[in-house]
């Protein structure tokens, strides 16, 4: 054997896929050792730092081979196979995760008819190396042929393509010619079709039965109709469908009506971790369990539960509206203010009273309290009959009337904003809030809310399930339909309904006015998850995969059929209705009123109480 060159081979073909790790595997007789330490040699003075290993097959266990020599911990390990052994191609693993050499120094090798049983994944890295002695030099020819199975198991047929020629002699080799166009397009770009397999596809349905034929329940899931049934799985459908296209593949699929019984086991999941289906149409959430087995792709979706309720009518008085525009320091330093101009203006009446020429002044000198009274007047905007005649009593009036003007416009433009901007909000904003409040509670009868309460540890889940869930489990109606559950929190201000939003967010703008839905309330069951599509770890799909949704991704089309399936959001448009402001806002004004007449009714009694006495005979 030739070892100089096929050392110069090695090293060409390393270099060009930049891997600095290399096993052979070979079962060369021993008078090539001196050669083999040439072979090593050559490795070992390459421009680039090469780690090489040399393996005789005939010295090792076959059933101990992968664990000795194959577990690695780099990104991409070469490995050259001397397809003289014959029994080691019997051994290999095709991934992506190793470079393949399969070298044929035979001339009557059938290296198709060999190959051709073993599933040789579509993300394999073989090369298929034929080589051609020179007779007149010894110089050898390698053509290299890139090797690769769209799936053994599923229908795929082994696929031979021509790549390069190599020329190699004793010091270094050439590129002597291509095969084919291989060479200008990458690896997954050669393998993006799978027209010759047929991909196993769990499929989820939850809103139909099981027992309906196989093409009523497909054109179920095809429907781009009534968006808000089956959300998620119809959404992950369509994606499923747009992955068939690319693919240009076949699809099976089965249909379950769960994504899982327990976290890993049964439904969908369990059919994809257990390597009876390819692949899941509808996307799932990435727990700690799952990524044990599965691999994250994409992002998919998004799975959003809440709390949704309308104000309750006894939601409290809100007087504190009419104090919010000015803080406590501007307040006090007005009524300050106020107070110092009353006192002026009942010093200046006093001033005119006593120094002014009498068909100028007034005829009595008003009391303080009428002075103050005629200050907080102008404060509200009100005129006084009672106006100074000096000019500094006037230029005061004036002073007094502009700081009033300023501050009053700037308080009613501020109160009148903040009671027609939107309905008055319940205090509740979580979910601790929530389970101590007197609220009746009733939820969506999914499996998602149920595992959640189970299995949840925040501490305010558990709170409400004891006060809200338990209490109520001989009530028939906790669990509702989500349409049912919609239109009870319409109908009923404080029913809390617990459902997921892609599918109550339609009910509720099919049936809620604008300023019913600007009444509503919401708060977060859970926090927002993202559901993505997995693949389990083994899958050879993987990586062609995530490249065909991460098209979907960048032209728009997922955003597209994003917008048409998922709800995150409901729109509040308040411009246009007008909002009518409740008790909750006016109460303490009527408070304030009946207060003021008790207070006014109990001076006229003292008053007259105290005239009575003055007058009674002595």
């Amino acid at each position: 054997m030739q070892l100089m060159q096929l050392a110069n081979f090695l090293l060409y073909n390393l270099l060009q896929s930049r891997i600095s790790f290399i096993t052979i595997f070979h079962c060369w007789q021993q008078n090539e050792s001196g050669q083999t330490l040439q072979l090593a040699q050559q490795i070992h003075n390459s421009p680039q730092l090469i780690f090489h290993q040399f393996v005789h097959l005939n010295q090792w266990k076959w059933e101990h081979l992968e664990q000795r020599f194959l577990d690695h911990q780099q990104p991409t390990l070469a490995i050259y196979v001397d397809l003289q052994c014959e029994r080691a191609s019997r051994t290999q693993l095709y991934n992506q995760h190793y470079h393949w050499l399969l070298h044929d120094s035979l001339y009557d090798f059938s290296f198709y008819n060999f190959f051709a049983p073993f599933n040789i994944s579509v993300d394999a890295d073989v090369s298929y190396v034929k080589q051609q002695v020179l007779d007149n030099t010894g110089d050898i020819i390698y053509a290299l042929y890139d090797v690769y199975s769209n799936g053994k198991h599923i229908g795929g047929q082994l696929n031979i393509t021509g790549d390069y020629e190599l020329y190699c002699n004793t010091t270094s080799c050439q590129l002597n010619r291509y095969l084919s166009s291989l060479h200008l397009r990458t690896k997954y770009r050669q393998r993006e079709q799978l027209r010759d397999v047929v991909l196993r596809v769990a499929t989820v349905v939850t809103a139909r039965p099981l027992n309906w034929p196989g093409k009523v329940l497909l054109n179920f899931l095809s429907q781009d109709n009534e968006t808000h049934i089956d959300v998620i799985a119809r959404f992950g459908f369509q994606i499923t469908i747009l992955l068939k296209d690319m693919l240009q593949c076949d699809m099976n699929f089965t249909f379950t009506d769960r994504w899982s019984s327990s976290d890993v086991i049964g439904g969908s999941v369990g059919a994809v971790v257990n390597q009876m289906a390819d692949i899941a149409s509808a996307p799932a959430l990435a727990t700690e369990g799952r990524l044990r087995y599965l691999s994250v792709i994409t992002e998919t979706g998004y799975f959003r539960s809440v709390c949704l309720f309308r104000t309750p009518r006894n939601a409290g008085i809100r007087g504190d509206v009419f104090l919010q525009p000015f803080s406590s320091l501007v307040w006090y330093s007005f009524a300050v203010v106020l107070l110092l101009i009353g006192l002026l203006l009942y010093l200046i009446f006093y001033l005119e009273c006593m120094r002014m020429q009498p068909r100028w002044r007034l005829n009595a000198v008003p009391s303080l309290l009428t002075t103050c009274l005629i200050s907080f007047g102008a404060a509200c905007s009100q005129s006084s009959a009672l106006i100074p005649r000096s000019t500094g009593g006037r230029l005061t009036y004036f002073v007094l009337f502009l700081i009033s003007f300023i501050m009053y416009n700037y308080y009613t433009s501020v109160v009148v904003s903040s009671l027609l901007s939107s309905p008055v909000k319940s205090q509740i904003k979580t979910m601790q809030q929530l389970a101590e409040s007197s609220l009746e509670v009733g939820l969506e009868p999914i499996t998602f809310t149920k595992s959640y309460l189970n299995y949840s540890s925040r501490p305010e889940i558990h709170l409400f399930k004891k006060r809200k869930v338990e209490t109520q489990s001989k009530n028939t109606e906790l669990w509702l339909p989500v349409e049912k559950g919609i239109l009870r929190v319409r109908d009923r201000p404080g029913y809390v309904f617990v459902f997921d939003a892609s599918s109550g967010y339609a009910y509720v703008e099919q049936y809620y006015t604008q300023q019913e839905i600007c009444d509503l309330n919401e708060i977060l069951f859970r926090p927002e998850l993202v559901v993505y599509t997995q693949l389990h770890q083994n899958s050879s799909y993987k990586e062609l995969i995530r490249l065909k949704l991460l098209r979907v991704l960048e032209t728009g089309v997922y955003r597209k059929h994003r917008n048409l399936w998922a709800r995150t959001k409901l729109h509040c448009y308040s411009q246009n209705f007008v909002i009518t402001v409740g008790m909750e806002y006016v109460a303490p004004l009527f408070f304030m009123l009946i207060c003021g007449y008790i207070l006014v009714l109990l001076l006229l009694l003292l008053e007259l109480a105290w005239q009575r006495y003055v007058r009674r005979p002595r």
